[in-house]
């Protein structure tokens, strides 16, 4: 009778029961942290969410978002082609952070380690967002949307800067003297950071694309031009040493438009699509900062192609659009480009906001102020009670 009231913590040893609550999904152990005191302590420690993040970004293929201008919802990309499911994969309505005006639309940004960065518009604010935890953080830029011209947009970047612990969003723009502007927003001091990092020479400031993409401790941003080839290339902005590089693209792409960069299995990669050809060609460079590196490893025949995800070997998932009958959809494709499968999840109704997709592994991570501030008072309770 003792033995059958006895639950698992009194039976398990923690350091079990911590390795067992690693290898549950992020969406599940946010569920159970209040089973007991001993769960909470584990899931809710801030190694323990670095660990478990690693270990599912390794294994795992993530999940996509998908947002059009007022609704978000997501779905595990593992489950679009598992044939051995039980019910053909759904998407999970995902509730977006409160808006601060009635009529504010959200336009998706980018990721990073389970954040997501959103804009809202008309109010010039940006907003750090946890989907699984539904933690978020709003930070107005307004300062900076009056100096931009009114033919110019900011570029932006999302990234962690490792070495001080920080989540930063870097803002590049030109101001009304046509002079570069570089800002960050640190998480972590909860303020705006003017920064003095000069471009490299050889990079038009006009001809970046928007969007940057974080890897390996820096936001990469594609430069390239369909008239002149000086400038084709990956600007990279290093977040720990504050400072700007450049690495060229494949020699066969300079020149050609357009052209999309993307993350790949921890790879920075190029796809275009060929028109005259119908197919997708992706390029990967698989060893970073090597130039030489980069081979052209999908050639797809199957229409415009998105890419969003390598899974399990080579294959990729990606995102196959038909512009002409206003068809999406999710594809797989082996690495000689043949198509694998095409996932039953219907996507018509999102067809007009097929670059509004962000793929991003769940995490349980908290913001780096509700750390200091978790420190705070377990310092005050300490200290009390050594009172």
């Amino acid at each position: 009778m003792e033995r059958k009231q006895l639950g698992m913590n009194d039976i398990l040893p923690p350091e079990l029961i911590h390795g067992i609550l690693l290898r549950v999904p992020a969406e599940d152990l946010f569920r159970l942290r209040f089973v007991s005191k001993l769960w909470h302590s584990f899931i809710s420690d801030p190694d323990f969410a670095e660990s478990h993040y690693n270990l599912y970004s390794a294994a795992s293929s993530g999940s996509v978002l998908v947002k059009d201008h007022t609704n978000a919802c997501c779905v595990s990309l593992d489950t679009l082609f598992d044939v051995t499911a039980a019910a053909p994969p759904t998407f999970k309505v995902v509730s977006l952070p409160s808006k601060k005006t009635p009529c504010s639309l959200f336009r998706l940004l980018g990721s990073c380690r389970g954040f997501l960065l959103l804009e809202e518009k008309p109010a010039n604010f940006l907003v750090i967002w946890n989907p699984l935890t539904g933690s978020s953080k709003t930070i107005s830029y307004s300062h900076i949307a009056s100096e931009i011209q009114p033919d110019d947009a900011f570029r932006y970047g999302f990234g962690f800067d490792a070495s001080r612990d920080d989540y930063l969003i870097v803002l590049s723009w030109l101001d009304n003297y046509n002079q570069h502007r570089l800002v960050c927003f640190s998480l972590r001091t909860n303020s705006w950071i003017n920064l003095d990092a000069a471009l490299p020479k050889s990079i038009s400031r006009r001809k970046q694309q928007l969007s940057g993409w974080f890897l390996h401790g820096a936001i990469h941003w594609l430069c390239y031009s369909s008239k002149d080839c000086i400038d084709d290339g990956i600007l990279i902005f290093d977040l720990k040493e504050r400072s700007f590089s450049k690495i060229s693209m494949p020699q066969q792409l300079v020149g050609d438009y357009p052209i999309y960069l993307t993350i790949l299995r921890g790879c920075l990669a190029l796809y275009s699509y060929d028109i005259d050809n119908h197919k997708t060609e992706i390029w990967v460079m698989k060893e970073y900062k090597v130039p030489s590196s980069w081979i052209l490893m999908y050639e797809i025949p199957y229409g415009n192609n998105l890419p969003l995800c390598m899974s399990n070997g080579n294959d990729i998932i990606a995102l196959n659009f038909i512009p002409r009958y206003c068809k999406i959809r999710f594809a797989k494709y082996n690495v000689s480009g043949k198509l694998l499968n095409y996932s039953p999840l219907p996507l018509s109704e999102y067809y007009n906001f097929h670059r509004s997709f962000s793929v991003y592994t769940e995490s349980l991570f908290p913001f780096p102020c509700d750390i200091k501030d978790r420190d705070k008072k377990k310092k005050t309770v300490q200290s009390y009670g050594e009172a």
